[in-house]
């Protein structure tokens, strides 16, 4: 017989699988479900085999005759297309997943390359593995990342739609080098327009942030880690991820390591006389609580030794995750009383106060750890100036306890608020 599309589509299963063959070995099984699929039957090396070519109507019948056709020719030239189907599959079912080539990306990129990995591992596994993790990274298209994008712009997230963005541009470039996919869909996609954040926190929102976080629902140690943040102008990563052995009490000084600064440079931070106090309560959180019934047979023996974190994580000996903060944050934004301003706020409003009591831009800029733009101060002036740096965060204080307090005058018994953030202790 000979094959229709007509004749295809009209074929019914009959309680079991059959098969009805066109000649040539060519041929169609019907299975008990009514899938339709094309087969063809041959003979190499002395013996029968049998090859899948695809289902109807996912291939046509002219695909279906071409695909058997090629299967001949190569029979004639002595391969067995059965055996080479059958490893193409294989290859093609070990191939990477999005999820693969993530963990290929950070372990062999990201880690060893560029300071914002732990950025990247996060951006990943909220945003793409949860979407694409199971499929193979060879099969993402140009529209798939175009639709992912626009949920997360939907969402209202234009800064994070970027941020993805260029991960996914950066990630499939790695693919490519890799031989995990063979060209990056994600090539030439838009930026969005980014409007910078000028958001600074008034002193009535100052004086009710720091009161609320005694009540705010959040642990402790995020507490005194936000408050940290609000009193040295650092920022979430650096202040979350501090280790004990950074901060010299005699000194008052916070040596910040270059690994774990954005630039990569060290930075020494003076401390100031609130900032010190909050080292001091967290030096009390940093031993574990003992258990209420040490002695179960369950439980691992009590460890009295403190933690190498300034802030530990409660999850194990690690510190604070610094998206932790953000979410304590934003979970407590009516008790604190601070609308929409977020933990990088806190840094603007602490390099604004500072700007507006007249202090140096270069130390304001050390203090900030900002990378210096002239090529005489970036490379040959390594002074750390911390007699001018101490001042600046004597006087940051000095701003910071008169709100608090709302006493009129900072802790070294001098006026010392800017004028456009009155310390009036009415909000």
């Amino acid at each position: 017989m000979s094959f229709t599309n007509v004749k295809i589509a009209a074929l019914k299963p009959k309680g079991k699988r059959y098969e009805i063959w066109e000649g040539g070995g060519f041929g169609i099984r019907v299975g008990t479900s009514g899938k339709r699929t094309w087969v063809g039957l041959y003979h190499f090396a002395g013996r029968p085999r049998r090859i899948t070519y695809g289902s109807y109507p996912e291939m046509s019948l002219a695909a279906a005759r071409v695909a058997d056709a090629t299967a001949k020719e190569k029979i004639k030239r002595g391969i067995d297309p059965g055996a080479e189907l059958v490893a193409a599959n294989e290859v093609d079912r070990q191939a990477e997943t999005v999820a693969d080539l993530s963990r290929e990306y950070l372990e062999r990129h990201a880690r060893k390359k560029k300071r914002s990995a732990a950025q990247d591992e996060r951006t990943l596994d909220r945003e793409i593995i949860p979407q694409w993790g199971r499929r193979k990274a060879k099969e993402i298209s140009a529209r798939d990342v175009v639709l992912l994008l626009d949920r997360i712009e939907d969402r209202g997230s234009p800064v994070m739609r970027n941020r993805t963005a260029s991960l996914l541009s950066k990630m499939f470039r790695f693919g490519v080098t890799r031989g995990i996919v063979g060209a990056s869909p994600a090539v030439g996609i838009e930026r969005l327009a980014e409007t910078s954040r000028t958001r600074i926190l008034s002193a009535a929102e100052i004086r009710l942030l720091w009161h609320g976080l005694d009540h705010a629902n959040m642990d402790r140690r995020t507490a005194l880690a936000i408050r940290f943040c609000l009193a040295t102008g650092q920022r979430r990563g650096e202040v979350a991820g501090a280790a004990r052995n950074e901060i010299i009490d005699a000194e008052a000084i916070w040596n910040l390591p270059g690994h774990r600064t954005k630039n990569g440079r060290a930075n020494s931070i003076p401390l100031n006389a609130l900032a010190m106090q909050i080292v001091r309560e967290a030096d009390l959180l940093r031993v574990k609580p003992m258990p209420t019934r040490p002695k179960r047979k369950d439980r691992s023996a009590f460890d009295p030794t403190p933690s190498p974190w300034l802030f530990p994580s409660t999850q194990g000996r690690k510190p604070l995750d610094p998206a932790a903060l953000t979410r304590a944050l934003n979970r407590s934004r009516e008790v604190l009383g601070i609308g929409d301003a977020t933990i990088h706020d806190l840094r603007r409003t602490f390099a604004t106060v500072l700007g507006e009591v007249e202090t140096a831009p270069e130390v304001l800029r050390a203090l900030l750890n900002h990378t210096p733009q002239e090529i005489t101060e970036r490379v040959y002036n390594l002074a750390e100036n911390l007699g001018p740096r101490r001042r600046a965060m004597q006087a940051w204080s000095d701003w910071l306890t008169c709100v608090i307090t709302g006493a009129g005058e900072g802790a070294s018994g001098r006026a010392i608020c800017a004028p456009f953030l009155s310390c009036d202790p009415t909000p």
